[in-house]
């Protein structure tokens, strides 16, 4: 390290390593260095380092203002440490214990912070450990203040074999005030789990109090769980009534019944801000003597008098509306003062840091992160005027009413596949194929690792042409000789009949099950089941110059090499056993993915003389199913799969990887003219394809949480049990 960069002091300390101020002799600038594993420990696991440099390449793609820059990962004698912009200014948590933000500091925060989010769900990162700690706060020359998230996967990389929640001691890995239900539970994690976070730390700095606080970890844990939660409105009158329930969705007990994504709760955000007479913040209330007799929180036990928070439909809005049991309020005293003081950040304008005054003596004293300036003063304003709860709580509720009618009476779904209320498009630059991303699929973003991506409502074209001369987009009840690619990556790439246009799947919206768990209704699949006596199916057309792009491929991906292969599928159970699909190439390496006589989704791994196997035990393949086929480059294959009841399954097995990429596809396959008479071969599909992405890369077990979760959310309706 001494080579290029020369410490100067330490800047704190946590649970995985010591930060310092440095100085880079190369680049000639000031860096954060952050130690991550002393050489004892890199040397138990080899690994660690291997891993934590794909981890650093990663976040280092992420070039967003609202997320700290990783420069480099690197080892020295005394171990592995990664350097990082150095951040001016305080952590949000030193801010927010001097008092609320103002209305416009918090704005900034809210908007930034989920910017930062939004960037690094687009390249699948989940940062899981969001709290007040790790946001960086200052002020701008121009006033504004400037927020940025740190420790991004990083501190995660460095414990092995652990579950999500737990670091090696077994204790809770992350702030348990901020963590969502689902981490606490053990139950899968998306980005909506990091909207609950950034929820519980928008809550603190409206109010300066934790949204869930106990006098235990037992006691914060069940909080959460349950959802006990005092309304925002409670402890700090001055929030409007849409702020708290803009916050309290994003809190959501239920990762359903959250925004689906960061771009949906920014354009959340925006539309109620929007509304006509939505003030920023309320008048200034009175301060009441004694605390309300009978304490109202969110909860899920009942025994407390509850607002209503329904799920946002097209008829309702969350709303903290108090319901109507009577609760006894002291006499209200009115205070010559502010009802609520507010944050102030203190961060002094510091100058750009100059040279060591090693290397130049007559440099100037660079000031040091920690330097601050006496609290500015606080908000003020004139008493309030005398306010009965009754039309406090009147008025909330003609608000929220004026605020529903507003938000849905300007609002338009898309017919057809309907998606979200609140458009959650997160990438605006178009790839450079024939088709574009539906609407209502605008999840998963462009990728520069997705390879092929087909999508059973777009791209899928019949045997006739348009006017213009074009090829006409498959109706429902058509078949479709054509499946275009919607990748990037790849080009131009697609499936398409190998001859007879009889043997073409058909375009049909998914048949839905009268009762129990099956798709959801309006979405559409390929239907594979044979006509005429002959099986469907279609093959990839030959890449030509896209072979290095390919799984396996020459052309570099951002992350590890690989293949990962995802897909909606629905077998036909009387027409068992079958094949669904193929990747291979011509040097014997293959993957294909089949569903046996019971009803289990099996996969075939080979690469040369190596093969394996893998059944899916237990899990439904005659009902949808989402599964998942990651192989590494390391030789390492993990087949995941779950069906519409929930049913889940993961195993795994060590295959050498192809030494080729694998650039040979088949959806089904053709039988011989030996074969014909059997339409119910193994090699033959009979069911529902509704979507297929194919990876350039192995994806993190995050990664594909974040597209499973998403896959399925979109294709499948789970029965409600009572």
């Amino acid at each position: 390290m001494a080579d290029r960069y020369k410490i100067y002091e330490k800047l704190g300390a946590g649970g995985v390593g010591a930060v310092f101020r440095a100085y880079d002799s190369q680049l000639k600038r000031w860096v954060a260095v952050k130690r991550l594993l002393t050489a004892n420990e890199a040397e138990q696991d080899k690994s660690v380092e291997a891993e934590l440099r794909r981890e650093a390449d990663t976040l280092a793609s992420l070039r967003n203002p609202n997320v700290v820059t990783i420069f480099d990962v690197a080892s020295d004698a005394e171990g592995l440490f990664i350097v990082m912009e150095l951040l001016q200014g305080e952590d949000l948590a030193h801010v927010v214990a001097r008092g609320p933000l103002p209305y416009d500091d918090f704005k900034e925060l809210a908007s930034q912070t989920l910017e930062g989010l939004l960037a690094a769900h687009q390249h699948h990162i989940l940062h899981r450990d969001i709290k007040p700690e790790n946001i960086k706060v200052e002020r701008l020359p121009g006033g504004r203040m400037q927020a940025k998230i740190i420790d991004f996967g990083l501190a995660r990389a460095g414990i092995r074999a652990r579950t999500q929640t737990e670091d090696q001691e077994g204790t809770v890995l992350g702030s348990i005030f901020y963590m969502a239900p689902e981490q606490l539970t053990r139950e899968p994690v998306d980005e909506r789990t990091d909207l609950y976070s950034l929820g519980c730390v928008f809550y603190e700095a409206l109010s300066g109090k934790k949204a869930f606080d106990g006098e235990s970890m037992a006691q914060v844990i069940d909080k959460h769980v349950n959802h006990e939660i005092v309304p925002l409105q409670i402890i700090a009158p001055h929030v409007p009534p849409w702020l708290d329930a803009w916050c309290m969705r994003l809190m959501a007990q239920k990762p359903a019944d959250r925004p689906m994504s960061a771009q949906q709760a920014m354009e959340e955000f925006r539309a109620w801000e929007r509304m006509p007479h939505m003030m920023p913040y309320m008048g200034l209330y009175p301060t009441y003597s004694q605390p309300l007799q009978q304490p109202m929180m969110y909860s899920g036990t009942g025994t407390v008098p509850l607002p209503s928070m329904a799920p946002i439909t097209e008829s309702t809005i969350y709303s903290p509306v108090v319901e109507s049991q009577p609760v006894a309020y002291a006499e209200p005293v009115l205070y010559a003062k502010p009802f609520t003081e507010v944050a102030a950040i203190t961060t002094p304008l510091a100058v750009a840091p100059s040279r060591p005054p090693q290397a130049h003596p007559k440099a100037p004293t660079v000031p040091t992160l920690r330097q601050g300036i006496p609290a500015q003063a606080s908000r003020t304003a004139q008493p309030a005027k005398r306010m009965s709860p009754v039309v406090m709580t009147a008025g909330a509720v003609i608000l929220a009413a004026v605020a529903a009618y507003w938000f849905f009476s300007g609002s338009t779904t898309p017919s057809g596949d309907s998606g979200p209320l609140i458009s959650a498009v997160v990438d605006t630059t178009p790839p450079k194929v024939s088709f574009q991303l539906p609407e209502d699929r605008a999840y998963p973003p462009a990728d520069r690792n997705l390879a092929l991506y087909f999508v059973s409502n777009t791209g899928a074209l019949a045997d006739r042409t348009e006017p213009d001369g074009r090829q006409a987009q498959a109706k429902p009840g058509e078949s479709v000789v054509v499946w275009h690619d919607l990748a990037e990556r790849g080009g131009d790439n697609l499936f398409r009949v190998p001859d007879d246009p009889v043997r073409s799947p058909t375009y049909l919206p998914w048949p839905v099950a009268k009762n129990g768990s099956g798709p959801k209704a309006g979405r559409h699949v390929l239907d594979f089941h044979a006509r005429e006596g002959q099986p469907a199916a279609l093959e990839l057309a030959a890449p030509k110059q896209a072979v290095s792009s390919f799984p396996f491929g020459s052309e570099p991906v951002l992350g590890d090499m690989g293949l990962t292969l995802l897909g909606v599928t629905e077998a036909d159970g009387s027409k068992l056993p079958m094949r669904i699909l193929s990747l291979g190439n011509d040097q014997g390496a293959s993957v294909v993915v089949r569903v046996d006589d019971g009803k289990n989704l099996t996969v075939d791994i080979q690469s040369g003389p190596a093969a394996a196997k893998i059944v899916s035990r237990d899990v439904n393949a005659a009902s949808p199913c989402v599964w998942t086929l990651v192989w590494n480059a390391n030789g390492t294959v993990e087949f995941r799969a779950k069906d519409a009841d929930g049913r889940v399954f993961t195993g795994t097995a060590k295959v050498d990887a192809p030494r080729q990429p694998l650039i040979r596809g088949s959806i089904g396959r053709a039988l011989t003219a030996d074969a014909k008479a059997s339409a119910s071969g193994s090699e033959t599909f009979q069911g529902f394809l509704a979507e297929l992405l194919v990876y350039a890369s192995a994806l993190k077990p995050d990664q594909l949480q974040l597209l499973e979760g998403r896959l399925r959310e979109h294709y499948v309706q789970v029965a409600i049990r009572r």
